[in-house]
């Protein structure tokens, strides 16, 4: 999916969800046929990508999951992505299997 990579936000309350995948860092892997990336999906960040975070940006319809480190995954700044980041759909119905 290519979108902006300019002004995104973890979206709040996301932490008790769960899907089908047994984790959101499961469901990136399933949804993007992607191996996990070494390294956190945040512009300006060096750390290991240790969990599925959801973001949101007020310019693209929709919550996404996209690899995270913890510190990132909990931020409450706005940031920008890494380029060529793969954005998947948080949208269980969409890409969980069953």
């Amino acid at each position: 999916m290519s979108v902006t990579a300019i002004g995104w936000k973890n979206k709040k309350g996301t932490g008790m969800r769960t899907c089908n995948c047994g984790s959101w860092k499961q469901h990136w892997i399933n949804a993007s046929g992607e191996p996990w990336p070494a390294t956190c999906s945040i512009a300006g960040c060096g750390n290991a990508a240790e969990v599925g975070a959801h973001i949101i940006n007020k310019d693209v319809s929709g919550e996404y999951i996209v690899p995270a480190c913890k510190s990132c995954n909990n931020s409450t700044s706005e940031f920008d992505l890494k380029p060529g980041i793969t954005l998947i759909s948080a949208n269980k119905q969409k890409t969980c299997e069953a």
